[in-house]
């Protein structure tokens, strides 16, 4: 089967994870929350559909789950590969979330993160983890709040929407609080929205270093702005973020913390899918 655009992040493999902090320990106490509220199970085989860098499953292996991670990247399932211990384990390949290889019902529970954002056909990719969680098991989506909202971001983002590129994701669009429940809902599944103000971490983010992103071209939701456009919002975000006060050399804190999405999916599948 042909499937339409998906973001490879092979080009920013080896960049991702020093762009995108997010610590393990706070994962791990996320997950150890889902598993106490009865949202996640104790042990068992879980799918990370989109693993990217394995930066959502790794602390799962460390808890002692099975972890089977599919991504369209390469680079990424080779990083991803390099973070399991000892003990730990995990199985990481290439894959498409759109076209899983797996059976029915062969995972326990699937964790998501960034991934319905980046895929065109995103609802085939939810009629997937769905086929192959078991009935009743949980497929979660876990996020921040907080992550990439520095001035330099929302200076560009500002000067895109004001060109008429503020639709810019490839797939769900994120800032859309209904899209991937809808579909979830079709399918048959409940969505449990949990927000986790209380794991949250610091880090600090130059003017310098949010442009350098810009210009190594890191984030994916600008990668189909054309490039002229491109080009233009960044000179004029640079010169802008020059002339404010500290220059490019000031930096701003940021505190981002986790929320999940916890789609249940139906003890029998709906007829029809």
């Amino acid at each position: 089967m042909a499937f339409g655009l998906a973001s490879d992040f092979s080009p920013v493999a080896a960049r991702y994870d020093a762009t995108r902090n997010l610590p393990d320990d706070i994962l791990s106490r996320a997950f150890g929350r889902l598993i106490g509220d009865g949202l996640f199970p104790a042990a068992g085989m879980v799918l990370d559909a989109g693993c990217g860098t394995g930066q959502i499953s790794i602390p799962l292996a460390g808890r002692g789950f099975a972890v089977h991670g599919i991504d369209i990247s390469p680079e990424m399932v080779r990083l991803a590969r390099r973070k399991l211990r000892p003990g730990q384990e995990g199985y990481y390949q290439v894959a498409d979330a759109r076209g899983l290889p797996y059976r029915d019902a062969a995972f326990d529970a699937v964790v998501v993160s960034k991934l319905f954002m980046h895929i065109q056909d995103w609802p085939q990719a939810c009629r997937e983890l769905v086929r192959v969680v078991r009935p009743g098991g949980p497929i979660v989506q876990i996020g921040e709040s907080g992550m990439f909202g520095n001035e330099v971001r929302r200076e560009f983002s500002r000067r895109a929407d004001a060109l008429g590129h503020s639709s810019r994701f490839i797939g769900a669009d994120p800032r859309s609080a209904e899209a991937v429940p809808g579909v979830m809902a079709s399918l048959g599944c409940r969505t449990v929205r949990i927000d986790m103000p209380e794991l949250r971490w610091s880090f600090p983010v130059s003017r310098a270093e949010a442009l350098r992103g810009f210009r190594e071209r890191l984030f994916a939701e600008f990668w189909y702005l054309p490039a002229e456009v491109y080009d233009r919002i960044l000179d004029d975000t640079a010169r802008w973020a020059a002339a404010q006060p500290g220059g490019l050399d000031a930096v701003e804190p940021l505190q981002p913390h986790l929320w999940a999405e916890v789609y249940r999916t139906p003890v029998r599948l709906p007829s029809g899918h």
